[in-house]
């Protein structure tokens, strides 16, 4: 659904020059929630506003549904955008204007017939719950309402593709949660491709199909949300995930500091339900110290951590690990 090639994206100040993207290269599958999560300064605000060229890439390519947009002109571009639409941190809506006219903006930018534009409008309120809000202005409503107004602006023109730049930043959790199921509800009965930037973990968690680690204007790792949370492949994946609790793990892991053998334990759907640690101490001559742990709910199953010390025999200790992974647990020896 959208193919970015060899993306490069540089600033000039004077004669300084900030590469922001540097040779970015990603496929996004048409349907899915595909999250781009990345610190400040990453480059992923950049990246998102490349998708539909209100930054100008300085190289590359962006296809969009077999079409190369970084190619169109300016009046096929404008055309073409109507494909896309998008959701902002801090909503942009237009406060001299009420509610119903935010929404119709983009229909009346291309002239719909008046009666057809009040129709889609009063269903499209009706959508994100808001029909009541019809003649309300954007002071009047809390940051929730702000940005379903903004989403039914963003899918007015029935856009296959829908951008959201920290749509939930500015959110309290509880909004955040609303905000996303109305979003993961949008993908399964307009079956939009949704593109969600963010820094915060719990949105991958909650609503995305696969990530995007983004550092330095580069991707350092793709992949599912279950397979990011059992077994991530970068220090920056690591860094969001134990964002995500409070974890004693870099504070008191310090292999040094055991006798033992100091293992990381990754469970996934039934596993990490199953009295896994108990059946190891019972079937191997061992103790396991457990020194801390979380199970992190993913949208279809569960992803389980444990930070574990086994002591004993080495050889009953191996043997435990090696049972441990026929048991479809991942095992990383710290």
């Amino acid at each position: 659904m959208i193919k970015i090639q060899n993306l490069y994206k540089e600033f000039t100040n004077g004669k300084e020059v900030l590469t922001a993207v540097k040779n970015l290269n990603l496929n996004i599958n048409q349907g899915e929630i595909f999250g781009i999560i990345g610190l400040s300064g990453a480059g992923k605000s950049t990246l998102i506003r490349c998708i539909n060229r209100l930054e100008e890439p300085t190289e590359g390519k962006i296809i969009i549904d077999e079409v190369d947009i970084t190619d169109l002109d300016k009046e096929t571009l404008r055309i073409t955008r109507k494909d896309i639409g998008m959701i902002f941190q801090h909503f942009n809506l237009l406060s001299q204007k009420t509610v119903f006219d935010n929404v119709a903006f983009s229909l009346n930018l291309s002239k719909m017939d008046k009666k057809k534009i009040e129709i889609r409008v009063d269903q499209l309120l009706k959508y994100v719950g808001l029909e009541d809000k019809k003649h309300s202005y954007p002071s009047t409503l809390s940051g929730g309402q702000k940005q379903r107004v903004a989403i039914a602006r963003a899918i007015a023109n029935n856009p296959k593709v829908l951008l959201s730049d920290e749509g939930t930043s500015a959110l309290d959790p509880q909004t955040t949660k609303s905000i996303l199921s109305l979003l993961n509800r949008i993908r399964k009965e307009m079956g939009i491709t949704i593109v969600m930037i963010t820094h915060q973990m719990e949105v991958v968690k909650e609503i995305c199909d696969r990530v995007a680690i983004m550092e330095d204007g580069e991707i350092v790792e793709v992949n599912t949300v279950e397979d990011l949370f059992r077994e991530p492949k970068t220090k920056t994946a690591h860094k969001f995930i134990n964002s995500m609790h409070t974890s004693v793990e870099e504070e008191i892991i310090n292999p040094e500091d055991f006798k033992g053998k100091i293992a990381r334990l990754s469970f996934v759907g039934n596993t990490a339900r199953d009295p896994i640690v108990s059946q190891v101490i019972r079937r191997f001559n061992i103790n396991i110290n457990i020194l801390s742990g979380n199970i992190n709910k993913l949208q279809t199953s569960s992803v389980g951590h444990l930070i574990v010390e086994f002591t004993g025999d080495e050889e009953e200790v191996n043997k435990a690990l090696a049972y441990l992974k026929n048991q479809d647990v991942t095992v990383e020896v710290i």
